[in-house]
């Protein structure tokens, strides 16, 4: 790196700090407005407006997702893209119990401070809105949408952070999918004329115990989770209808493909043994998993250690998230920032009340500035960019 690089850097936080206040005050608003998916109305619109008056050029509704965005800034001279992904959905009851409220602004705030410098330096900075990460509403898995849509294709490296108790550089997590399965049978008196019927809990139980009896060859790591949501109207009549859903977990996707076929032959299994008719149905996005690139990785590290942050360089968890499908498109990073204790465990009240406290906005205020040097050296380390790239595509 040459003498450009701390003047560089001094102006991205610079313009950070001159902004902090009202990075607070939009997270604090994010906060108090919490959104399900693909109904972040209020959080996108802030996220946009915050965007667009600091000199963003913004596109919204992409590949027909309301809530989703593109911001961009473009610097005067030809270079790599950076791809700074914003997520903006909360819990349904919980409300922001995961942090977004936080990270998603911090990656706003990143892609502000770069832009003091992307005209002289080069390049295009993207802000990437991505609805619905948290898989409680249909079709989940904004940001596996907008990369079936190409949103992704001239990303050169992509980056995001997520909120937790401690502060984790590469977090590898799994790739993870929901399955809904229905058995039709055919309904008769339980006493009376039980031969007449179709058992279609029958099916649903079976089709638990077929699972239950290939868990002793999944590999590790693998776990199948199902649950009978409907199994009957009355103890008295042969039930017609069961509904089950299930989590599939495997340590990437093809294990996870792997593991779905034979899920799917358990099902036919059932369904063959008591004469139900049976539908299988996918009802959110297949989330891939996460690869942080090491070399990007490495450059998070240095600007931790600037920063004067603790870390954990590298851990493994059986976590999911639609950023890992953007871990296979391009060079991804996806760190954790601590914003409060180290015993802090998402989805509960206390990770919510941690989401907007002093420790949160200090955590998004990390996230945003690692992000931001991360991706100048990026920008101005050629050999950095080769030894991403190559990580990437596996040299």
């Amino acid at each position: 790196m040459d003498d450009r690089y701390n003047k560089y850097l001094n102006k991205i936080l610079d313009k950070i700090d001159a902004h902090k206040q009202e990075f607070i005050s939009t997270s604090t608003y994010l906060w108090n407005n919490p959104e399900i998916g693909y109904k972040e109305y209020k959080a996108s619109e802030a996220l946009v407006k915050l965007l667009k008056t600091n000199g963003f050029e913004v596109d919204t509704n992409i590949a027909g997702l309301e809530t989703a965005f593109i911001a961009a800034v473009k610097g005067k001279k030809p270079g790599p893209t950076i791809g700074l992904m914003s997520e903006y959905d909360a819990l349904e009851g919980l409300g922001h119990a995961c942090g977004h409220n936080l990270f998603s602004v911090a990656s706003v705030a990143a892609a502000i401070g770069l832009k003091e410098v992307i005209d002289e330096i080069g390049g295009t900075v993207k802000v990437i809105g991505t609805p619905a990460e948290e898989g409680i509403v249909r079709n989940a898995g904004g940001k596996v949408i907008l990369a079936e849509n190409g949103v992704f294709n001239d990303i050169d490296i992509a980056m995001i952070c997520h909120a937790e108790g401690r502060t984790i550089i590469e977090r590898k997590l799994i790739a993870a999918m929901m399955l809904e399965v229905s058995f039709t049978g055919k309904a008769a008196h339980a006493g009376g004329s039980p031969e007449k019927g179709i058992n279609a809990l029958t099916a649903g139980v079976l089709t638990i115990n077929n699972i239950n009896a290939l868990r002793q060859h999944f590999l590790p790591g693998t776990i199948v989770n199902p649950i009978i949501t409907e199994g009957g109207i009355g103890h008295n009549t042969i039930p017609h209808k069961c509904e089950l859903k299930m989590s599939i977990r495997a340590q990437n996707r093809e294990i996870l493909k792997d593991v779905l076929d034979m899920v799917k032959r358990c099902v036919e299994a059932s369904a063959l043994v008591t004469g139900c008719k049976y539908d299988i149905n996918m009802p959110n996005k297949v989330y891939e998993d996460l690869r942080p690139n090491h070399a990007l990785a490495l450059a998070f590290k240095d600007a931790l250690d600037y920063l004067g942050v603790d870390y954990i360089q590298r851990e493994d968890a059986n976590y999911s998230w639609d950023a890992g499908n953007i871990s296979h498109l391009c060079p991804t990073i996806a760190p954790y920032i601590k914003i409060g204790s180290d015993n802090l465990v998402g989805h509960t009240e206390e990770f919510k009340n941690a989401s907007c406290s002093e420790d949160g906005f200090n955590g998004m205020i990390i996230g945003a500035k690692a992000m931001a040097i991360a991706s100048l050296r990026y920008l101005l380390d050629k050999e950095l960019r080769d030894r991403v790239h190559s990580e990437f595509l596996g040299k």
